[in-house]
């Protein structure tokens, strides 16, 4: 009989914990379930290290991207089998893999076993699966994360704004005088060179934030990560790029202010000037998965190619059979 963990952050589906449950056990009744529901981080741990020593057959983690960047640090190249459930804003992970259309059937990949080994991205010796970056990028999700732990009721906000809270905070970036702006030295194989820029991304799929329209042509299954550096000197052409790849478009086709290359390995190294004498503090952190890494001044980024496994879907098998779901209920 199948093992499977289930991993529910205390805020996943607004708070409707005991929805989770109830539904997950009625699809899967034929496996042995065990709910986790962590009191902290060092509980969280705690669980995983348990349940992959004991070798659970599945995974499950109901919540945002930052749930499931939190397990994939422990699950990274075991042979259990996560299964993504969208229950965050972005669920960025989730959708890449099929997931955000139907939890129905998402659940049901379990029973039909719709597994596939992903890539993951390995930033000074933390993971990454889904996007992430230095400077503008990396304000909007310390931002986001500041706002949702300080304010009790940015939760219900989130809720009902849904992913166009990222488009919000990305707008409210750019008030003020000036725009930040970094200068980082890029070394890989594909590119080198120092470039003054308000940001760089590092991206694993297409989409951020659920809408931005990042890195068209990347796969999180192809061995190979995509790099974007924005190097807009005014506003208004910055502003005009997110809002271009907020509507879908491909800006790597028409925007000359757009560097993008792929690439297996990659440092970037923040330099000790900042352009036209704005402040910095002489560390930038950078963000991933949603959630922010340590600060530092250089970053060690290289593939690690197929080193995790996952419940998804390619195309259009993500549409599952109906008969499928008939005989789970």
């Amino acid at each position: 009989m199948q093992e499977i963990s289930v991993y529910l952050n205390k805020k996943a589906g607004s708070g409707q914990g005991e929805w989770w449950e109830k539904e997950i056990s009625r699809r899967l009744f034929r496996s042995t379930i065990n709910f986790r529901k962590p009191k902290d981080y060092d509980d969280l741990l705690a669980s995983l290290d348990k349940d992959i020593q004991s070798k659970v057959d599945t995974i499950i983690s109901v919540g945002g991207d930052g749930t499931a960047h939190t397990i994939i640090q422990k699950m990274v190249g075991s042979d259990i089998a996560l299964l993504v459930v969208p229950g965050g804003t972005a669920n960025d992970l989730a959708s890449e893999l099929g997931a955000a259309k139907s939890v129905e059937q998402v659940i049901s990949w379990v029973r039909s076993k719709e597994m596939k080994h992903i890539d993951l991205i390995r930033i000074n010796g933390k993971l990454m699966a889904t996007n992430g970056g230095l400077g503008v990028g990396s304000n909007i999700a310390k931002k986001l994360n500041e706002l949702r732990n300080k304010i009790p009721l940015f939760q219900r906000v989130m809720k009902y704004t849904g992913k166009n809270i990222y488009s919000f905070l990305a707008a409210t970036e750019f008030i003020g005088l000036e725009m930040p702006q970094y200068k980082f030295l890029i070394e890989s194989d594909k590119y080198n060179g120092l470039l003054e820029c308000p940001g760089v991304l590092v991206n694993n799929q297409p989409l951020l934030g659920g809408r931005f329209n990042v890195a068209p042509q990347t796969e999180n299954t192809d061995g190979l990560f995509n790099v974007t550096a924005f190097t807009h000197k005014s506003k208004r052409r910055l502003i005009q790029c997110l809002w271009n790849m907020a509507s879908g478009k491909n800006v790597h086709e028409f925007d000359p202010y757009i560097i993008s290359f792929e690439t297996k390995k990659l440092k970037i190294t923040l330099q000790d000037e900042n352009i036209e004498g704005l402040k910095n503090s002489g560390e930038l952190s950078f963000f991933g998965d949603g959630e922010i890494f340590a600060k530092g001044r250089s970053w060690d980024i290289e593939m690690v190619p197929s080193s995790l496994l996952v419940y998804g879907a390619d195309g259009e098998s993500s549409l599952l059979d109906t008969v499928n779901e008939v005989t789970l209920q």
